[in-house]
């Protein structure tokens, strides 16, 4: 039993010290950016966006854009990451999102690289009856 105890000890700790990968860091970006729009605060959301995506809206239109297309993202409740993958320079983030609303909704976020950091490059959203 301590012999079992000191390996969970010492496999927890050499997996803890591992570099986190890349997708995972796209994914705490998609996790901030929804904090950010939990907490009403579009300009630090706005702040996660790549140049692509701010070259198709301002600050403001993105709020608008954000809180119409996708009420449940700029409003949620609760979300977690249910699956990431790279491919072809990009990430794709899915997260499964409760709004305030009641509604919920899954989210796939594309994801870029800008020098050197993860950044959102689209979002779409879906219904999602599935238990959350």
């Amino acid at each position: 039993m301590w012999v079992f105890a000191v390996l969970l000890v010492l496999t927890s700790s050499a997996a803890r010290a591992q570099p986190s990968s890349a997708v995972d860091d796209a994914a705490d970006l998609v996790l901030r950016q929804l904090s950010a729009l939990r907490a009403h605060d579009f300009a630090e959301a706005y702040a996660c966006a790549s140049t692509e995506l701010r070259r198709h809206f301002t600050r403001s239109e993105f709020e608008w854009m954000v809180k119409r297309a996708h009420p449940e993202v700029a409003s949620s409740a609760y979300a977690f990451v249910v699956r990431t993958h790279e491919t072809a320079g990009f990430a794709y983030v899915t997260v499964k999102v409760q709004g305030r609303n009641g509604q919920n909704v899954e989210a796939l976020y594309e994801m870029v690289r800008e020098k050197g950091q993860w950044k959102v490059n689209a979002l779409s959203s879906r219904r999602d009856e599935g238990v959350l």
